[in-house]
């Protein structure tokens, strides 16, 4: 990985190749805009930004459902330049995951307002998918409406904007500072009023049926990111090993409720501070 930062930063030719590269590679581009952007500045991050969106921006009006992918990936990796030029200037972890989880609210409800055609489509298209689905698996198929999709789309943008970020502040800190990253990762934790937010907005779209299934994780999104760093601390005190955070994300991906179990396991970790009580094994 430190060869592919040390390439993308020989100069802009090699960061817009890679760039554009990303458009088939999942996360690459918005990994690749971070780290242009934390090292070298913002007129190169943005630079490399709109060469990077190129790809996606040529995809609207290929189809019904194109806009609202690429309107996606836009956003996504707008997300992650916004939050790459924050994150630079100071700003902490969790003030930037927030901001992202807004940001990308805001993004899909203005879609939502200004292209409700387009939004109509993509639940039309989304629908017949489903149905599609269902009658393979020969169930029952489920309707989804606007806000499924809306949150679909919201999901889609904040999550691999997060992920691109910690990749390219990863990559920023093999380049610039050698093992920085693990350490700022890990002391990453909500403001209690942060926390009391995302807990809240999660448990009112949880309960608001299947709907709203997706608005209810991303706003857990930046307790369970702050869960993982929790997790990522405890075993370095531990000092139990990587396999045990293989294990770890295994679970996290195969068991859908460990996500949960996860963001309430780093609301608690907000007042009780599970890492700073946690000792090393002897």
């Amino acid at each position: 990985m430190r060869a592919l930062a040390d390439f993308i930063l020989r100069g802009r030719l090699q960061a817009t190749a890679v760039a554009l590269i990303g458009n088939w590679v999942p996360l690459l581009t918005p990994a690749t805009v971070a780290l242009v952007t934390l090292r070298v500045g913002r007129n190169n991050g943005l630079l490399i930004l709109l060469w990077g969106l190129l790809p996606s921006l040529l995809l609207l009006g290929f189809s019904q459902i194109a806009p609202a992918v690429a309107t996606a990936v836009v956003g996504g990796v707008v997300l992650t330049y916004l939050a790459a030029l924050f994150l630079g200037r100071g700003t902490g972890w969790a003030t930037c995951l927030m901001g992202m989880v807004a940001l990308a609210t805001l993004f899909a409800l203005t879609l939502g307002a200004l292209a409700p055609s387009a939004v109509e489509s993509a639940v039309q298209s989304w629908n017949q998918l489903s149905d599609e689905m269902a009658s393979s698996a020969d169930a029952e198929p489920i309707t989804y409406g606007a806000a499924f999709v809306l949150g679909l789309l919201a999901y889609g943008m904040a999550f691999p904007a997060a992920v691109g970020l910690m990749i390219g502040r990863w990559w920023h800190s093999l380049v610039a500072n050698p093992g920085g990253f693990g350490a700022e990762f890990q002391a990453l934790k909500l403001h209690p009023v942060q926390a009391i937010v995302c807990m809240v907005a999660s448990l009112y779209c949880l309960f608001q049926g299947l709907e709203y299934a997706l608005w209810s994780t991303l706003f857990a999104f930046p307790l369970v990111v702050q869960g993982v760093a929790m997790m990522h601390r405890l075993v370095a005190i531990k000092r139990l090993g990587t396999q045990w955070l293989f294990v770890f994300y295994a679970v996290l991906v195969l068991l859908e409720p460990a996500t949960h179990l996860l963001a309430v396991l780093a609301f608690l970790d907000t007042w009780l501070n599970f890492r700073e009580r946690a000792k090393p094994r002897a």
